[in-house]
């Protein structure tokens, strides 16, 4: 059982760092738009902490920055979550460790909030040092985990911060926990798995965990171009997880749970549609790259997601970013929007694609997590929970 916040005490006056995730698109200093969804799901925890009267420390990252780079500053996210919550109330710190900071800090009357710079301009928190993570936990009384989408890293505000203070779970990872828990544990069936994407190692595991108990698992993305690529079929220029090839081939692609495109888009260019033409698997030329999914597959996979009481969906299955490359994708997303069974869904890219086509509301859970709902459900304990555990 994680320790959950309704049973946290009395908190006025206590100083509380509250980890969050708002790893969220910013293009010229500006939160995307329809992205602020990633900051809404944590307001119910920081204003439950306001009410009690805490004072509320916010740790988060933003990208991938090489030390102090500004144009991964969280300011943005300040912005942005100062107009969805508290004006007045919520300020900002231009640092993480420092005097200045503590006296920010120390400033704080009950119910006011400070959301600190990017975790990451210290390589320290990706490297889970020990020092960090104590600098950091000095700052507060009581460690709150809400960021459910970095627990499965084991970084120093994740794992390192628990170790020296007493630790809850916050609304949001609390309710991910419980969702994602049932749909591990008791699927309903039958169940059709949608994989696609660019990120396919976690997948894979997945893949593997749930053959014994899904009715389909439908591929697309990287992860079927390196199953293609692994059994000798030729995939072209299309990007291939090189390290998982040994795995993959140990996969029976003839199961007749596992279902993989049988016809594919394809051009000679990555970046534009050029020379767009739909092949059957198999027929791919060298300078090709695979892009989406064809009809013939489209129409295989709805015919499966009609006989799903539960579908979960993790990647995109064509490049959506672009408007030639995500006919596939778009086709399967309307099928599941229509769909009468469970839609659990996760990953941001394909948040962004269904928040874009107006058929995210369809879907009956949006984890905020991609790489750790999947890692969840394959059966591996996330970092971050196990600390609290």
């Amino acid at each position: 059982m994680l320790p959950s916040l309704k049973n946290i005490g009395v908190l006025v006056g206590k100083r509380v760092l509250v980890r969050a995730d708002f790893n969220v698109p910013v293009s010229e200093g500006v939160v995307a738009p329809g992205a602020d969804w990633r900051l809404k799901v944590v307001l119910p925890t920081l204003e439950f902490l306001s009410n009690e009267g805490a004072k509320i420390i916010i740790l988060a990252h933003l990208g991938r920055p090489k030390n102090h780079d500004l144009s991964c500053s969280l300011y943005p996210i300040f912005l942005k979550l100062v107009e969805l919550w508290r004006p007045g109330k919520l300020f900002f710190s231009t640092d993480i460790l420092g005097e200045r900071v503590e006296k920010q800090i120390a400033k704080l009357k009950n119910g006011e909030a400070i959301l600190l710079e990017n975790l990451r301009f210290y390589r320290e928190e990706e490297a889970n040092d020990e020092s960090f993570a104590q600098k950091l936990a000095a700052y507060g009384e009581i460690y709150v985990n809400d960021a459910f989408a970095d627990s499965h890293r084991a970084h120093a505000s994740i794992v390192g911060i628990p170790k020296f203070l007493k630790s809850y779970a916050g609304f949001l990872l609390e309710k991910e926990v419980a969702v994602l828990e049932a749909v591990r544990v008791k699927p309903r069936r039958p169940l059709v798995l949608v994989m696609g994407g660019a990120k396919a190692e976690t997948k894979l595991k997945l893949v593997k965990e749930f053959m014994p108990k899904s009715e389909g698992i439908l591929l697309g993305g990287v992860l079927a171009n390196t199953l293609f690529r692994a059994q000798g079929t030729t995939v072209g220029q299309s990007v291939v997880d090189q390290n998982l090839l040994a795995e993959a081939k140990k996969l029976n692609i003839a199961s007749r749970v596992l279902r993989l495109p049988v016809d594919v888009l394809v051009s000679k260019s990555m970046t534009i549609p050029k020379d767009l033409t739909t092949k059957p698997i198999g027929s791919v030329g060298r300078e090709e790259f695979i892009m989406d999914i064809g009809p013939d597959t489209v129409n295989l996979f709805v015919k499966v997601i009609k006989t799903a009481r539960m579908i979960i969906w993790n990647g995109t299955l064509g490049v959506t970013e672009i408007s030639a490359f995500k006919k596939g994708s778009l086709a399967v997303a309307r099928a599941i929007a229509e769909s009468s069974g469970e839609k659990i869904i996760g990953g941001g890219d394909l948040i962004n694609f269904l928040a874009e086509e107006n058929l995210l509301n369809s879907m009956t859970y949006v984890s905020t997590g991609g790489g750790a709902m999947l890692e969840f459900l394959a059966g591996g304990g996330l970092p971050g929970i196990k600390v609290l555990e």
